[in-house]
């Protein structure tokens, strides 16, 4: 194994050229000397919330057909219906009828001062009409789409987010806002081959950009405030959030899994990191379902954040989200359709990283985990003044609503000079230091949000034309960890999987509220005495008891016989149905129970799940631990 050194330097050789889409437009060598930076930059001088925006902006299709101007945009027919940018940038689509009603034709022109005006110019009145003629003015607007090709409906359509155009400036959605290079093939709100339609806005990018101080002391904070299981947590969730904050603009999207106990100050960390997120947040969700994020973050490039995953009333869903993470990680986002009683079909695009909280992570498999970095937190540290550790907290808080547009905008500014070199110099470091080629894209990615947002120089010494030393080792500190838990995640079998699965179901209990297995057993686990039926009434609804002395040091026994709760715990995994013993039984220290073990009043036969995979093992100080799992 090298030190990454010649890798590295073997990557920024290779002089990629790449345009801003004009063919007369600078080429700029990628890892040169100029890395970009003698380019004009839309996002120096133009506010992202008052920048180069369209409506419909409807291009003249000619001069006997649509005037200079006209605020809609057509963009064609396809199936008997005329699709349609409205004056407000909207996309509608209307049948021939509609088109000759007044009504649907001034509901087009909304938002115009004077819409009847810019009717009347396509179709005076007749002597029967009032302000213009319904029945030219659809006629107008049906063959103004008739002469462009017929509407894709399958093209891409983009909400609300930060994009990738067709040039290496990110094009920026704000709902009713668009702020695009001008070096992009734009007609309207089609840009480049997609089209950007008007929808709810969202808080755009601040003016003035974070600055590399502010950023330290960010990571300073998030270190110390919390009691975290790893080195340079601090420095790593900023590197999350930098490459977050770009939505879909990376190749690749690297997600995030934080996962510790109650009262750990998980919750509290999630919502500062979607604070530090401006408008790039679709904000924390505390239960995750695959279907509501389809459903009410469609076709945006956002950062998908939420807490207490391994809560799901159905048993399946955190597995179903983790499979939908997967799939947004790679450029072209998770594409899926789902089909509709009248056969037409919906098609779902999601874009972006994704950040679950949790007491145990949910069971993955080997290609999940190549997408996230896990991140723990222990127990919170006991503060000598609970006053001033609330006061501090709180600030961190104000402060990170603050500073989220902020971060936006220096990643807006600093992306399109320094993403993709220093994406593929840190991709080429981890696989030098025996990562594989997935690993260098999940970790490389989080390098690079690390690396715009921690430094102002760029990689690549513009004197030298080398990568900095002293950046590549420090980087090499960040990723050593992250390997290596990777390489331990790989090593898991299918017993340990099945574990992490049973540990995040949801247990109900009596009197309202809902706890999870892992919880349910970290209390019991807590406790020096072996358990009694009553105090293990919850688990043993799953076929599940706790049993034997010693806090921390108790043992499991999962009876063998299928159970409906345990099978809701298991929804849709391969483990249901019975196919819990199997998956145990490849765990070398899972033993067959001597004899039966009475579980929720029946007496059953099982394995014992030896106290070292339990949740809460070694908690007592006298075993010499300090309480992690």
């Amino acid at each position: 194994m090298s030190d990454g050194i010649e890798e590295v330097q073997g990557v920024i050789s290779r002089r990629e050229v790449i345009t801003s889409g004009d063919e007369n437009s600078e080429k700029i060598g990628i890892g040169s000397a100029h890395s970009g930076e003698g380019s004009a930059d839309p996002f120096d001088d133009v506010d992202a919330a008052d920048g180069d925006f369209g409506g419909g902006d409807g291009e003249v299709l000619g001069d006997d057909i649509l005037p200079p101007g006209f605020p809609v945009q057509p963009l064609g027919v396809a199936g008997g219906k005329f699709y349609f940018l409205t004056a407000r940038g909207e996309l509608t689509e209307m049948s021939a009828g509609a088109l000759s009603h007044r009504s649907s034709l001034v509901a087009l022109m909304v938002g115009v001062k004077d819409p009847m005006r810019h009717l009347a110019e396509i179709a005076e009145p007749g002597k029967r009409d009032t302000d213009f003629s319904a029945a030219k003015a659809g006629d107008k607007l049906m063959q103004a789409c008739g002469l462009l090709p017929l509407f894709d409906r399958y093209m891409p359509i983009r909400h609300t987010g930060t994009w990738r155009g067709a040039t290496r400036y990110p094009v920026v959605h704000l709902g009713e806002k668009l702020n695009v290079s001008p070096d992009e093939d734009r007609r309207g709100r089609m840009v480049s081959g997609a089209l950007y339609p008007a929808v709810p806005a969202i808080k755009g990018p601040a003016k003035a950009e974070i600055s590399v101080n502010e950023v330290q002391h960010l990571s300073r904070r998030i270190t110390n405030f919390w009691n975290w299981q790893c080195d340079n947590a601090g420095d790593l969730i900023i590197a999350w959030i930098g490459q977050a904050v770009l939505g879909q603009y990376p190749d690749w999207r690297t997600h995030l899994w934080i996962n510790g106990k109650n009262g750990s100050g998980k919750s509290t960390l999630l919502r500062i990191i979607s604070f530090l997120l401006g408008g790039m947040s679709v904000g924390v969700k505390n239960s995750a379902s695959a279907a509501s994020i389809r459903q009410t973050t469609n076709r945006m490039a956002a950062v998908r954040i939420f807490d207490e995953a391994e809560k799901s009333e159905n048993g399946g869903g955190v597995e179903d989200v983790i499979a939908m993470f997967r799939l947004m990680s790679g450029a072209e986002g998770a594409q899926m359709e789902k089909g509709t009683s009248d056969h037409s079909g919906i098609r779902f695009g999601l874009y972006g990283a994704g950040l679950l909280g949790s007491i145990i992570p949910g069971g993955m498999a080997p290609q999940d985990r190549s997408r996230f970095v896990m991140l723990t937190l222990g127990d919170r540290l006991a503060s000598a003044n609970p006053t001033d550790a609330a006061m501090f907290l709180d600030e961190l808080e104000q402060d990170a609503k603050a500073l989220g547009p902020a971060v936006w905008r220096r990643m807006l500014r600093l992306a399109p000079k320094r993403w993709d070199t220093a994406f593929r110099a840190y991709n080429a470091l981890v696989q030098s230091m025996g990562g594989r080629s997935r690993d260098g894209d999940t970790i490389g990615t989080l390098l690079a949000g690390w690396d715009l947002m921690l430094f102002d120089e760029p990689l690549i010494d513009p004197v030298t034309d080398q990568a900095r030393p002293e950046r590549i080792e420090r980087a090499k500190t960040l990723i050593q960890p992250l390997i290596e838990e990777t390489q331990e995640a790989d090593e898991l079998g299918e017993g340990e999987r099945l574990l992490n699965a049973i540990y995040g179901g949801v247990l109900h209990k009596e009197h309202g509220g809902v706890k999870t297995v892992a919880e349910e057993i970290m209390l019991l686990n807590s406790a020096s005495h072996s358990p009694s039926t009553s105090d293990g009434f919850l688990l043993a609804r799953l076929g599940l008891r706790l049993f034997g002395e010693g806090v921390g040091q108790k043992t499991l026994f999962v009876a063998n016989a299928e159970n409906s709760a345990l099978n809701k715990a298991l929804a849709g995994t391969r483990w249901r149905g019975g196919g819990h013993k199997a998956a145990l039984q490849t765990i070398a220290d899972v033993q067959p129970y001597p004899g039966t073990m009475r579980v929720a009043g029946v007496t059953q036969r099982g394995l014992v799940v030896p106290a070292r995979l339990l949740p809460g093992y070694g908690s007592n100080p006298e075993n010499g631990t300090d309480g992690g799992e």
